[in-house]
């Protein structure tokens, strides 16, 4: 097995020292070979510390504008546990959770029909909302999940993604945006790779 310190390489990216370079890692043989090799392939595209510092700044946009409000936060699974759990380390003020299962994604690559899996919060009615997601693409799905929970009641409807590809035509516009990111598929802090790598502290793509 590689020493941990041989999987760190050091360059100059966004003014940081450090990178994790997954093509260094020593993975399992029971690990799917297209999840090898697109660790092979992957390059960085947002550092451990950039993601850090955009996480701290979406706490503070948050809580500047819904520490009053009393909000219901709904992490849409599984994605967006990554960013919910970050932000919720980050906010003191008062909210009810609740959680989404839906997926357009499943494991593979491309988006298909939005199936919804299952669902555990408050009430609606009434209330503030937010949806936490990590990452905005064509925005099919938080459009959906906006237009539903305005039918379930809510009185207003937020959104926070952690990075927003640059697409043509996005049919979304997200609340809060932490990091832009190019058109690539991209895993890493919360994004998958065929179901590996949500728990990576940086974004790769490829």
């Amino acid at each position: 097995m590689r020493s941990p310190r041989k999987v760190l390489k050091s360059h100059k990216c966004r003014g940081f020292a450090v990178s994790l370079d997954l093509s260094l890692l020593s993975l399992p043989e029971t690990v799917p070979v297209s999840v090898r090799e697109g660790f092979h392939l992957a390059e960085e595209i947002h550092s451990k510390k950039e993601v850090a510092k955009k996480l701290d700044q979406l706490a503070i946009r948050i809580t500047s504008q819904l520490q009053d409000k009393n909000p219901i936060m709904i992490s849409i699974l599984h994605g967006g546990l990554y960013l919910t759990g970050q932000l919720y380390g980050r906010i003191v003020f008062p909210f009810q959770q609740g959680y989404v299962h839906v997926t357009r994604y499943g494991e593979e690559l491309a988006g298909g029909q939005l199936r919804w899996i299952g669902k555990d919060m408050p009430k609606l009615e009434g209330r503030s909302v937010l949806f936490i997601d990590d990452v905005l693409d064509e925005g099919i799905t938080l459009n959906h999940l906006k237009d539903w929970a305005f039918s379930e009641g809510a009185r207003e409807v937020r959104t926070v993604v952690l990075s927003r590809k640059i697409v043509e035509n996005q049919k979304h516009v997200a609340d809060y945006v932490g990091l832009e990111s190019p058109n690539k598929f991209l895993f890493g802090c919360g994004m998958d790779l065929y179901g590996y790598g949500r728990n990576l502290p940086s974004i790769y793509g490829f």
